[in-house]
């Protein structure tokens, strides 16, 4: 938080304040100047009493811009005290103190990452300068001719160098912005396509521009849907129809998610997911994992007492090439699937449901299983009708005993 930098920077102060301290003893002597050391213990104590306020957040909006006025108050003043006096002063190497504060403040201003404070701390500063040497110029101190060359060299060099280190440490601050926001905007781009895209997923679209745009990928395909959910709401509080849904939606979800598939959308009361990692056999077979997983409680379902008896599950497996990636119009973005293989799939689930169907899948779909799974499945051919034209060669699909679901192709 911001206000913890303060309390943490109780100690670069300091070390600022004994730089000073020294700096006064070694020039002036002990016992001189006593406004030089007045000003430092009132920036000491004013340093404290800025880290207690930081330490028991107090001051949230107006701390920082408190610390900054403070520390650039105390850059003009050093910068000020150090300015050469008469003729002899021209020789006293005092530039490299007067400027240290000056630098070291600035720095640590920076380390805010706040444009504003870093202008404002400069704009004092310059302000500060230019104002003591306007004073200087002017008094009866300096030769009667004058600022002489080598004065005017000496500052202008000292307030160039000044800027020039302001503008590094701006545009420094201007680039960490950035590069902040960039990922912080990763970051929460990845947790909101984490809701709807298994992790690894999420955080591959988000590292990698290629992966989010929208390419051409095989993808194996799984509907699941409610079948006689209309008569569920008619016969049901909407609170618990709602309270079902959203349960459904939540165990869908977590078999999908165990599977590496990537829930695409909820579509009422159905659930579409895909599955897009690996070679199209390893699609088909987490897929066919999945489906099996889902599907295991429709006997629960089924045998509810408040349910109606109409009420089931049903799945549809396909597969095919379709245009996946981040789909963008400006206003929405939107991770999805297109293709002939996406617009195939509800009118399996249309064939399904006027055949009175619990599973079905693609021909094509269960050649991508393994033997091995095959063997798990009892599978018939749907007789194609007329307007079939454009639904894939489909199966009625009954899990036998091997796949561990006690469910019907065909639910009488």
């Amino acid at each position: 938080m911001e206000n913890d930098f303060d309390r943490r920077a109780l100690v670069p102060r300091l070390l600022v304040l004994a730089i000073l301290g020294a700096g006064a003893f070694l020039e002036y002597g002990h016992g001189h100047r006593e406004g030089h050391w007045i000003v430092l213990v009132v920036y000491c104590l004013t340093t404290v009493v800025l880290a207690f306020a930081s330490r028991f957040a107090v001051g949230g909006q107006w701390l920082p811009w408190a610390a900054t006025v403070t520390d650039a108050v105390l850059a003009v003043y050093v910068i000020a005290d150090h300015l050469p006096r008469d003729a002899h002063d021209l020789f006293l190497a005092t530039d490299a103190v007067s400027l240290l504060p000056a630098i070291l403040l600035l720095i640590q201003t920076g380390m805010r990452l706040r444009r504003d404070l870093v202008a404002v701390f400069t704009g004092i500063v310059a302000g500060g300068w230019l104002a003591s040497l306007a004073l200087l110029t002017h008094s009866a101190s300096l030769p009667a001719t004058g600022p002489t060359p080598a004065f005017a060299f000496r500052q202008t060099l000292g307030f160039l160098s000044f800027a020039v280190a302001a503008g590094f440490v701006l545009y420094a601050v201007h680039r960490t912005r950035l590069a902040w926001a960039a990922v912080l905007k990763a970051r929460w781009d990845r947790m909101l396509l984490a809701r709807f895209l298994p992790e690894g997923i999420a955080a591959e679209v988000v590292a990698n521009e290629e992966t989010a745009e929208v390419t051409e990928r095989h993808a194996c395909l799984l509907a699941v849907d409610i079948r006689g959910f209309s008569a569920l709401t008619r016969e049901r509080p909407g609170r618990e129809v709602i309270d079902d849904l959203m349960a459904f939606r939540r165990f869908v979800h977590d078999a999908v998610s165990r599977h590496g598939g990537i829930v695409d959308k909820y579509l009422g009361d159905g659930v579409l997911a895909v599955f897009l990692d690996g070679s199209p056999e390893d699609q088909a077979a987490r897929a066919f994992d999945a489906a099996n997983e889902i599907l295991r409680p429709l006997n629960t379902w089924r045998s509810h007492d408040e349910m109606p008896s109409g009420t089931h599950v049903i799945a549809t497996l396909h597969c095919g090439f379709v245009l996946a990636g981040v789909f963008d119009d400006g206003r929405r973005a939107e991770f999805t699937l297109l293709g002939p293989a996406m617009n195939a799939l509800p009118r399996m689930e249309r064939r399904s449901k006027q055949a009175n169907l619990g599973v079905v899948a693609s021909k094509r779909f269960l050649r991508l299983l393994t033997p091995s799974r095959r063997a798990q499945l009892d599978a018939r051919p749907v007789e194609r009708r007329p307007g079939d034209e454009d639904v894939p060669d489909i199966l009625s699909v009954r899990f036998n005993e091997a796949g561990a679901i006690a469910q019907e192709g065909i639910v009488r």
